[in-house]
């Protein structure tokens, strides 16, 4: 059975389950788990089982603190990576995955840090468990000051190829940049 708050506030308990078909995967169905930890943070486990590849773990944290709010995300899998791109999986299994981190905290009225990170474990996993098309996977982090009289960011930025022939060591690292007005 289902089950429904009607003074709108949030619940620990199992969610809805997901049934997908996909022709990489074959038939795809996920169950999660969603824990209220506190009225300011909760964290979310499910597993995905599928009829075409190996069954895949995922979790999702969120927290709300007194200075700002935080994500993080992650996938994990123990399986085959296609390293020939014939389409043909290699023999040897991997540990596989993709890990998503974002937020922002105000320090100060003035200071702030403000971040996103995105990291797969290689270039066909994002895409072999359908969960997401980027062909790149752009990471960054902003430190800024910002009053009546002056501006100051201290940031940068990194990128993750997932282009098939496209060496990751001629993608560009932006760090750092400044700006002060």
């Amino acid at each position: 059975g289902l089950a429904f708050r009607t003074d709108g506030r949030a619940i620990s308990g199992f969610l809805v389950p997901d049934l997908r078909v996909s022709e990489s995967n074959g038939v795809e169905v996920s169950g999660s788990y969603h824990w209220r930890i506190a009225d300011n943070k909760d964290l979310t486990v499910g597993t995905h089982l599928y009829t075409k590849a190996t069954p895949m773990v995922s979790g999702e944290w969120r927290h709300l603190t007194d200075r700002g709010a935080y994500q993080i995300t992650g996938y994990a899998t123990h399986s085959r990576r296609i390293t020939d791109f014939t389409g043909e999986p290699t023999t040897e299994r991997d540990l596989r995955g993709y890990f998503a981190a974002n937020g922002r905290f105000q320090f100060t009225p003035e200071w702030s840090l403000t971040s996103s990170i995105r990291v797969a474990s290689d270039r066909t996993f994002l895409r072999r468990y359908d969960i997401s098309r980027d062909d790149r996977l752009r990471s960054t982090i902003n430190l800024e000051r910002i009053d009546q009289n002056s501006y100051f960011s201290l940031s940068g930025w990194a990128t993750q190829t997932l282009r098939l022939g496209q060496p990751q060591g001629q993608v560009p690292l932006a760090l750092p940049v400044l700006d002060f007005r």
